[in-house]
């Protein structure tokens, strides 16, 4: 016995469809019938280009491989972006690099320099053949006193923005406890000037002779050797 057709559980769009043709009805001619998000779901079902993404009615990413469509999860997406960045720290970006199997020294060379530690000594081998190695070494030494001075700078000029005679501390109780300064504030601040001051001729000295031995680098182009940043 074959079981009676459910119309209930149907779509109403549908069922009344399936009415028309059971009773021998009749559309009237102005008579519309629309399907709800019809649009979306001729989107969803026209065909894609393989790399396409396109998100469906739940807010899920999809996107079409030449094997059929993948779900993308956006979590998974940047988990592999950070491996790929993760893997290039770890990567000589030599184009003629043999090293098969990276050691740690290569590795912290690299995160460095950008070489392991055999095609760091084939470019810098060239820098000596040159003649240039002293003014790559102080070119590279001058730089690190640079940056290392400028941190310094910054620090003093902070704490001389800050200084002053009392201090509160809010504590996480809610409680306050002020701190006074042994020493007399304008008194401090002329000493942190004065460290300022020094910092800012020792920079400035450092800046003059990386200069120089920039000068006489330049012109090579070595991978080794980046311009200056002021």
């Amino acid at each position: 016995m074959s079981k009676e057709f459910q119309k209930k559980y149907m779509h109403p769009t549908r069922r009344k469809l399936v009415n028309m043709v059971l009773q021998g009805g009749e559309y009237e001619k102005n008579t519309q019938i629309s399907f709800a998000n019809s649009d979306k779901s001729a989107e969803n079902n026209r065909k894609k280009e393989v790399g396409e993404r396109w998100t469906d009615s739940e807010g899920k990413i999809w996107e079409q491989t030449e094997y059929g469509k993948v779900r993308i999860n956006e979590l998974s997406e940047t988990m592999s972006e950070v491996r790929d960045y993760l893997s290039k720290l770890n990567s000589c970006k030599s184009e003629n690099c043999n090293t098969i199997k990276l050691s740690r020294a290569d590795k912290k060379l690299i995160s460095k320099t950008g070489y392991c530690a055999t095609c760091l000594g084939k470019k810098e081998t060239l820098i000596k053949l040159d003649g240039l190695w002293e003014e790559y070494e102080h070119y590279k030494m001058l730089s690190n006193i640079i940056s290392r001075g400028k941190d310094i700078l910054e620090q003093l000029h902070q704490a001389y923005k800050d200084a002053k005679q009392e201090y509160e501390f809010v504590h996480e109780d809610g409680k306050i406890e002020k701190w006074v300064l042994e020493k007399d504030v304008d008194e401090l601040k002329a000493e942190i000037l004065s460290d300022i001051t020094f910092y800012e001729g020792e920079v400035e000295q450092a800046i003059k002779w990386r200069n120089e031995a920039w000068d006489k680098l330049k012109d090579k182009n070595y991978d080794l050797v980046k311009p200056p940043v002021d």
